[in-house]
């Protein structure tokens, strides 16, 4: 493969402005190399694992998943794009470090099996592939605030794989490989986050146009349509720093070390609680502390465009009536499909390289907010 097919993302040209006029500009994107590969990994059974208390195990599943492909893609120089969904992620890689990926996925799927007895089901496709079947996959990378750099998708390829994938048998992977998957910098050390204004709830949203050549056009009026009720990406997040605070369950700090390491040890346990301590004390009493909450902030993953529209917001009822009643008129008008879940609080996972290198955060809703959104939407989907 030659190096800039394998640096495509890492060379895409950088846009900035207003992601609702970006999206409606399809000659802003690009299509996404028919060589590289669309991987999506997904946790069997999420609802109900999300309904028996684990919404930490499947959250932990997918970030996992992110984790390990980025501790490869880091180390050979390879950037790429990501998606996390709750129960689950989508990553687009190269055929460079396509079969160390899924050697690393595999193992992972092994440790949520004997360690958690759920079933986190792993495949791929080539984007050629899903092309060749009638698939589009257009890509445009975005700055969306001074830190926060983003994938954002135009096209079907990403869900038609995910489709024949959860249709499929599971995926063994095609090399091994002489090494232990490394999960290092996966950290879940923050508590449930309840929203900035008392009175405010969280909000999961999945939108997804009916067809394809719609979606920049529609996608462009709702997220105008979500800033217009709801505010900018600042008014909107879920995290505020004053709501900000560090887990102190033992039973919570052992499932991440469990899903870390395959051999738990006391010592490990302990290096886990006392990071949880440390940390709490740095950024609340340390400059550089109060400077890593603020990048963290920015750093969180409340937007993702896959190909459909993804996010976690915060507001009244009043503003999700409005937004709610504008959905439905496009849904009514066999334009979209939604499905959304309201919560109390908000749950965040973190991969950390280290505190002042690199670092994205990902947030869903509690209770599983995507998973629920997501079974909303599938339903009406089948009635389509």
């Amino acid at each position: 493969m030659a190096a800039t097919d394998t640096l495509f993302y890492s060379n895409l040209h950088l846009h900035y402005g207003s992601i609702h006029e970006l999206i409606n500009d399809e000659e802003a994107f690009t299509d996404v190399p028919n060589s590289w590969n669309i991987i999506v990994t997904d946790v069997e059974k999420s609802t109900q694992a999300v309904q028996a208390g684990k919404q930490q195990l499947v959250n932990l599943a997918a970030t996992g998943s992110i984790v390990a492909c980025l501790n490869i893609s880091r180390a050979k120089g390879v950037e790429i794009p990501f998606f996390f969904g709750g129960d689950g992620a989508t990553l687009i890689v190269p055929n460079e470090i396509l079969n160390e990926c899924l050697f690393a996925l595999n193992l992972h799927q092994e440790r949520c099996s004997i360690s958690f007895d759920f079933f986190l089901r792993v495949g791929y496709r080539k984007v050629g592939e899903m092309v060749d079947k009638g698939a589009s996959l257009k890509i445009l990378k975005y700055k969306r605030n001074d830190l926060h750099l983003m994938p954002v998708i135009l096209g079907n390829a990403l869900q038609m794989a995910e489709n024949e994938i959860k249709a499929s048998p599971p995926v063994t992977a095609i090399e091994q490989f002489n090494f232990n998957l490394d999960l290092n910098g996966m950290e879940c050390k923050w508590d449930k986050i309840s929203p900035p204004d008392n009175k405010n709830e969280i909000i999961s949203l999945i939108i997804k146009a009916r067809k394809v050549e719609d979606q920049s056009r529609l996608y462009s009026q709702i997220l105008e349509k979500i800033e217009l009720i709801y505010g900018d990406d600042t008014i909107r997040h879920p995290i505020v720093a004053k709501r900000l605070k560090m887990v102190n369950s033992l039973s919570r700090i052992k499932a991440e070390v469990k899903m870390k390491f395959k051999n738990v040890t006391p010592s490990k346990l302990v290096s886990s609680w006392w990071r949880g301590v440390m940390g709490g004390w740095f950024t609340k009493n340390t400059k550089k502390g109060k400077n890593y909450i603020n990048d963290l902030i920015q750093l969180t993953e409340t937007l993702l465009l896959d190909g459909s529209i993804n996010t976690v917001i915060t507001g009244n009822v009043g503003q999700r009536e409005q937004l709610l009643e504008y959905l439905d008129g496009l849904e009514n008008d066999h334009l979209i499909n939604y499905g959304y879940y309201s919560s109390s609080s908000s749950v965040l996972s973190c991969f950390v390289t280290a505190i002042d290198d690199y670092h994205i955060h990902f947030l869903d809703g509690e209770n599983g907010g995507y998973t629920q959104a997501s079974k909303v939407l599938k339903a009406k989907m089948k009635l389509v």
